[in-house]
């Protein structure tokens, strides 16, 4: 209990901390009854401004130029993508986009000036850096060996991951070719400690409910447990890939070719994105880990074409084909991204498409200055293979039972060719504070289904929050709150109810669901600096009902420079 109250009055003191100088700019006021004819110069050319009621100076075309070098890191798998006036954007209304500002940046070996003209000759040199950590306050596992496994165990775990990225733009080639960008990222992900949280136990990995999924990779994608091999640590080759945009929103229409990781244009909410625990992020890949029909243990990107377009004021569509290798060995065959794996008829493509329609700010209708919302609707199909939750070729159960302690080896598992998902999202600002386009309260909602009960785990899925951007004084400070209920398939129930880690143990009860509550505060210290401290408490960890719950205190730093 004093481990909680330090974590309590931690919060406490973020919340009610002196008021700072406020990290949102303060726009110039504009009375709409002039802004029509009002100019602004950018580049030597006259661009009219957009009426709106928040007195903010939003250009009609956007050049390019323009946009903030300031890379959005405190949701991490964001970080290509620049910041708006509101933190909460997903960024469907660039000209929300903020102006660079000289004290945005951590590190540069140039001055501000002679960088600012390197960026607008077409070259940009960013980074993130990501450290996690988290401690158990309260597990209630049990102290069967056969269940917490041979150790070690930790009661407190660390993880780090470091991202740089590099872009060169078509401007850097011609003043006339519009819209190209090459880009290349690497990242290092490390564990800082061995081992497992101690509530992890060390054995519990039902169909791939196990350790990693108690608490998930919310160690920004890094994970630490028994099935995470420290030969996944180090340095790596991320993404890499062109694109060409087009369009009055530069970066909303594009064609793209290269590898690149899905996750970071799909899916996207913010809002659901400053969650820690892994579910909050759903859904992930498909089918590309034969073994869980899952996706990958660590960050990774696949080769692939993806293709956006706007349609009206209202509509958004996405679409990516890639390739349906991610490294079955969860990333220890291509543990530095170097390699692409094109067996196509083994592995198969993964294929992902997205309808958005928005509103409010989100619309493109220049009238249009609601409350922000949309609705998105995306599903996924993977053609390549994957092996049974559940049964060998011959139909016997490949985990150990009471009659074969040892069970089976995963190449006399059955099989499974094809997979498939579906996913609806719905995000909508509920209450903007009066005279604030950025303060109030944002909800958001997330559903996934997959109709496959032996592929897989966590097929089924529901979940959302509520993120409230402004505490008191400090504009830019978010605090979030989100609930993530996953539904599990037949597979993993007789699997859990069947092997021999459930039956060799008294009182052993299993559930269909696990539970995840989390609860955090964003606090945006400087433009480059964000700090997150969180609880989370796991109801049914393992789809376990008689392992106990557990409460996990995190606290959360992430450095953009």
């Amino acid at each position: 209990m004093k481990t909680l109250s330090l974590i309590t009055s931690f919060f406490t003191l973020i919340a009610l901390n002196a008021p700072v100088k406020s990290e949102i700019r303060q726009f110039e006021q504009i009375n709409p009854q002039n802004i029509a004819s009002k100019k602004i110069i950018n580049d030597d050319e006259k661009e009219d401004l957009i009426d709106n009621p928040f007195g903010m100076k939003l250009y009609k075309k956007i050049n390019p130029k323009n946009l903030s070098q300031k890379k959005h890191c405190d949701v991490l798998r964001h970080l290509k993508v620049p910041a708006t006036s509101r933190r909460l954007d997903t960024y469907m209304r660039p000209e929300f986009i903020l102006s660079r500002r000289k004290n945005d940046q951590l590190l540069s070996t140039v001055s501000n000036d002679s960088r600012q003209k390197i960026y607008e000759s077409g070259i940009d040199l960013y980074g993130c850096y990501a450290l996690d950590s988290a401690a158990d306050l309260d597990s209630n596992l049990s102290s069967d060996p056969r269940i917490a496994g041979e150790g070690p165990h930790q009661y407190w775990q660390a993880n780090s991951q470091l991202i740089l990225g590099l872009d060169i733009y078509s401007r850097f080639v011609s003043d006339y070719w519009k819209g190209g960008q090459l880009h290349f990222s690497f990242t290092w992900p490390e564990a800082l400690n061995s081992g497992p949280l101690y509530s992890y136990g060390n054995t519990l990995n039902p169909a791939g409910l196990g350790t990693r999924q108690y608490h998930g990779y919310f160690y920004t994608d890094v994970g630490r447990s028994r099935d995470v091999n420290t030969d996944m640590q180090g340095p790596r080759v991320f993404e890499y890939w062109f694109q060409n945009a087009w369009g009055k929103n530069n970066g909303l229409n594009y064609w793209r070719i290269g590898a690149s990781n899905p996750w970071i244009t799909f899916n996207k909410s913010i809002a659901s994105g400053l969650h820690g625990f892994w579910a909050f992020n759903e859904p992930g890949i498909i089918g590309t880990t034969p073994s869980t029909a899952n996706g990958p243990l660590i960050t990774t990107a696949p080769m692939g074409i993806s293709l956006a377009r706007e349609v009206g004021d209202h509509l958004h569509l996405k679409g990516m084909v890639m390739n349906g290798y991610y490294d079955p060995s969860g990333g220890l065959e291509n543990k530095r991204g170097l390699d692409q794996y094109w067996d196509l008829n083994e592995y198969g493509v993964e294929i992902i498409y997205e309808a958005t329609y928005r509103g409010g700010t989100y619309s493109q209708d220049k009238t249009d200055f609601g409350k922000p919302w949309f609705l998105r609707l995306g599903g996924q199909l993977h053609t390549g293979h994957s092996l049974s939750n559940t049964y060998t070729n011959s139909g016997e159960y490949f985990f150990p039972t009471a009659s074969n302690p040892d069970g089976y080896p995963n190449s006399d598992r059955e099989k499974l060719w094809g997979n498939s998902q579906y996913y609806f999202m719905a995000e909508k600002m509920l209450y903007r504070e009066p005279d604030s386009y950025n303060r109030g309260l944002t909800g958001w909602f997330k559903a996934k289904y997959s109709p496959w009960e032996r592929r897989g785990s966590t097929t089924k899925g529901l979940y959302g929050g509520f993120a409230y951007e402004g505490i008191g004084k400090r504009d830019k400070d978010i605090l979030y709150l989100g609930y993530a209920h996953m539904l599990v398939n037949e597979g993993v129930l007789e699997r859990s109810r069947n092997q021999s880690l459930c039956t060799e143990v008294v009182g052993c009860e299993v559930s269909d669901y696990q539970g995840a509550l989390e609860i955090g505060y964003n606090a945006q210290l400087k433009p480059y600096l964000f700090i997150t401290p969180k609880l989370y408490y796991v109801v049914n960890p393992n789809v376990r009902k008689d392992l106990g719950n557990i409460l996990t205190a995190g606290i959360e730093f992430r450095l953009s420079y």
